[in-house]
């Protein structure tokens, strides 16, 4: 890791322009996550599953709990959606790796870190950082990539993709995350299923989706996320289970 060189507001002829600096830092408005870093953007544009897609191949222990241990404890503040969720900016993603690190490397406690990251934001501190794309490869796939990890020929992918079943998040490149759905769907339309009627079931779940991001919203509002996750993990399944018993009812009589 990149060594931290702190600078000494206090040292001679630095006076005047630590005062400009500390005065520039009051009347600018407070960003999300931080003022640091300073040249990476700050728009949330990444879920938790994101997040750890990023970090996950140098932080494996990294869980969603410990993104929310770390929100809670203000190293790390992502934006909440209306329903609760958090969403985190690349800003946030580079402020992560920071607290991972020094906690990983350098074994310094909660509190330590805090005052570097406070320094860091009034810039009393100073870290060189090397932005990390969102658009990490790693993390996302090209239509042949796609096919090959869901087992299915190329042509459905462009199927699902012509039917807004899944998308291009950067370009050229599909979410890696998105493997499961296109399992389904390929399953679906090699049983005899339409990509119009495939369409329809996908709108539908994410209405359910919707519905159930706004039931767990009063639990995610108080904190209370363990409880915000158990609702939506019982509310999922027992929408699937619906789903089902509605389909064969249907085919039995």
């Amino acid at each position: 890791m990149t060594a931290l060189r702190a600078v000494d507001a206090a040292s001679s002829g630095s006076a005047h322009l630590a005062d400009r600096a500390q005065q520039t830092d009051e009347s600018a408005p407070r960003l999300v996550g931080g003022h640091w870093p300073h040249a990476l953007s700050r728009e949330p544009m990444l879920r938790v599953s994101d997040v750890l897609q990023q970090l996950g191949n140098e932080f494996p222990a990294l869980t969603p709990s410990k993104l929310r241990f770390l929100d809670s404890n203000g190293l790390v503040s992502p934006h909440r959606t209306a329903s609760g969720y958090r969403q985190y900016s690349p800003a946030d993603i580079e402020r992560l790796r920071f607290v991972l690190r020094e906690q990983r490397d350098h074994f310094r406690p909660l509190s330590v870190i805090a005052d570097s990251l406070a320094a860091l934001d009034s810039g009393r501190m100073h870290l060189a950082v090397m932005p990390h794309a969102v658009e990490d490869t790693a993390h996302y796939l090209t239509p042949g990539e796609l096919a090959q990890a869901a087992g299915v020929p190329e042509s459905v992918i462009a199927v699902l993709e012509a039917e807004d079943v899944v998308e291009r998040r950067v370009p050229g490149r599909f979410e890696r995350a998105c493997v499961p759905l296109v399992v389904a769907g390929g399953a679906y339309l090699a049983a005899g299923g339409d990509a119009r009627s495939l369409k329809a079931l996908v709108r539908a779940a994410g209405r359910e989706a919707e519905l159930v991001a706004s039931a767990s919203a009063p639990a995610r509002g108080r904190g209370d996320d363990a409880t915000a996750d158990a609702l939506v993990s019982a509310r999922a399944d027992a929408a699937v289970a619906v789903f089902s018993a509605c389909v064969h009812e249907q085919i039995d009589r």
